[in-house]
């Protein structure tokens, strides 16, 4: 403890007041809060620490994932606030994210007095232990805990926690709510974060006995990897040395394959056969593609998983074990445990550039969206970070190589809430630099109260690429056999999104075809500000040529 003290005007409600003035001394930096009356308290308590930045969200759902897109870069968590009732159910959908991308992040949620909750008044929801199921801790808070080295224990807790994923406080908060004190009690001068360290573990023995054979037939495969920087070089390391996808998500810029659904194409009982490997070791999170899932189930291989995750993943059914070392560490260590000369690895190199050869043959100049997210590979030369909302763009995103330093997506539950939102914090977080979000219409519609922010990030750009509705449900087979696609389905709620930027007021911008194409995208790219450049394309069209591209590629290969 430190022998100076603070007498900041601040809440007169100690609990919350301590929480927040010990998160500040652990390194605190950004804060989101929602209006409301029942989270007063901690707003004054936040307000009071000039060192902050605080943001204001309208919506809470919104509010939790910019929280968790501010964790994404800097590994640290921000504090999301909102008032009781569905406003503190509503930080759910960002805390599962979190949880299985395992973002820091620290929910707080006010709440009335445990005596008061079974009266029936307004904004009053069971909120203790709302979200045990996905968070790393939580606790809640009685209204008259005011022991400082009880609080001080709680929010320290709370802070260590959540450098492995979600922590949710739920604090109760009696009225008056809005009573401002200068409370002088001791604080910590400082309380860093202490980094997670664990002792790394040596290969486990069941791999090495696989790694250690002649000629060892291993597949890699590195998922969507939301905190640290791109794995790309040591991917590259095992090219040689095993068969290797890397996910654009965690490795962009590596000369690995990076899109299991592009690996499928022309994918037979003989193509089966003959990639199918001794084992699996998966880094980050489970793949994308469902084909691919369901091939390595059918193999029935070993699978370890390397990382040091929190959510053990059992991604195939037959996990052997787990090698909890960094990712960075433990592919190194596996490309040096393996010889630099592979066979399997080589025809799998084969492979990838038979794969390469078939998409270029297979392409055409079609206005579909396959070929539009090609396009903008090509000329998004100066974003540093891209966001890509689920579904269909994440999945487009994995076919191409893009000139960004971070590819984001929230692909932890993978659902569309929140893709724009989390966009939104990243940039707010790293106003520096050039942050894009690529956005079907569903999932920029579904998300656009995550620009409803004070303030609003200046350096953040949209494009929405709008096919009219949930285009996925066309690449899956059984909605469209049901007879009611298009209505309760792919269901389009716009006809065009000008509407939602002149509400916002972004400036507006819009491409139809290649003609209007270039015009649209530079006046975007030239806009000083946010603005909205929307992507027309045919919805059905770009559904079928998705599908005729495998085809024609897997045709192609198959002729090799």
């Amino acid at each position: 403890m430190s022998d100076y003290l603070c007498d900041m005007s601040t809440t007169d409600h100690i609990s919350a007041d301590r929480l927040i003035r010990t998160w500040v001394a652990c390194g605190l930096t950004h804060a989101v809060v929602s209006p409301g009356s029942r989270n007063a308290p901690l707003v004054l308590a936040l307000a009071s620490h000039p060192s902050l930045e605080i943001v204001v969200a309208l919506d809470e759902r919104s509010a939790a994932h910019v929280a968790l897109g501010m964790g994404l870069q800097s590994g640290r968590p921000a504090v999301v606030v909102s008032t009781s009732g569905t406003a503190a159910v509503n930080h759910g959908p960002a805390i599962a994210e979190a949880f299985y991308q395992e973002v820091p992040l620290i929910s707080v949620t006010a709440d009335r007095p445990s005596e008061k909750r079974d009266w029936g008044l307004g904004q009053s929801a069971m909120q203790n232990g709302l979200f045990e199921a996905h968070t790393r801790w939580s606790c809640e808070v009685p209204e008259h805990q005011n022991d400082v080295n009880t609080l001080d224990e709680i929010a320290r807790t709370a802070w260590r926690k959540s450098q492995r994923g979600p922590v949710h406080i739920n604090l109760s908060l009696d009225e008056p709510l809005y009573g401002k004190s200068k409370i002088e009690v001791p604080v910590l001068a400082s309380a860093p974060s202490v980094p997670h360290v664990t002792q790394a573990e040596q290969m486990p023995e069941g791999l090495q006995d696989i790694v250690c054979q002649h000629d060892p037939r291993i597949l890699v495969h590195l998922g969507s990897v939301a905190l640290g920087p791109s794995l790309a070089k040591e991917i590259d390391q095992l090219i040689d040395r095993c068969g290797v996808i890397a996910d654009v998500f965690g490795a962009n810029g590596s000369g690995a394959e990076s899109s299991t659904m592009r690996w499928m194409c022309g994918w037979n009982e003989q193509a089966s056969n003959q990639w199918m490997p001794d084992a699996v070791i998966t880094v980050g999170l489970p793949p994308m593609d469902k084909r691919f899932r369901s091939l390595i189930v059918d193999w029935n291989i070993p699978h370890w998983h390397l990382g040091w995750d929190e959510n053990e993943w059992n991604m195939f059914g037959t996990k052997a074990g787990e090698w909890r070392i960094d990712a960075a560490t433990g592919l190194q260590e596996l490309a040096a445990a393996l010889p630099a000369f592979n066979g399997y690895a080589q025809r799998w190199e084969v492979r990838r550039i038979q794969l390469e050869a078939a998409d270029s043959r297979s392409r055409n100049q079609d206005w579909v969206d396959f070929n539009v997210y090609r396009w903008l590979a090509e000329h998004l030369t100066k974003a540093d970070r891209i966001h890509f909302a689920n579904s269909t763009s994440a999945r487009y995103a994995q076919w191409f190589q893009w000139n960004a330093t971070n590819l984001r997506a929230n692909r932890g539950v993978a659902g569309i809430d929140g893709c724009l939102s989390t966009a939104v914090g990243d940039a707010l977080m790293n106003p520096e630099v050039p942050v894009v979000a690529i956005s079907g219409d569903a999932a920029w519609l579904y998300d656009a109260n995550g620009l409803h922010v004070h303030p609003r990030p200046e350096n953040l750009k949209i494009i929405v690429i709008n096919n009219g509705g949930g285009n996925i449900f066309r690449w899956l087979k059984g909605p469209e056999e049901s007879g009611l696609l298009e209505r309760f389905f792919e269901t389009g709620f716009a006809e065009n999104m000008r509407g939602t930027a002149e509400q916002l007021a972004l400036p507006y911008f819009v491409a139809n075809g290649w003609d209007s194409m270039e015009e649209g995208f530079q006046s975007w790219a030239n806009n000083s500000g946010p603005c909205l450049l929307e992507i027309q394309t045919p919805g059905e069209a770009s559904a079928n040529h998705i599908g005729d591209h495998c085809a024609a590629m897997g045709a192609l290969l198959r002729d090799a």
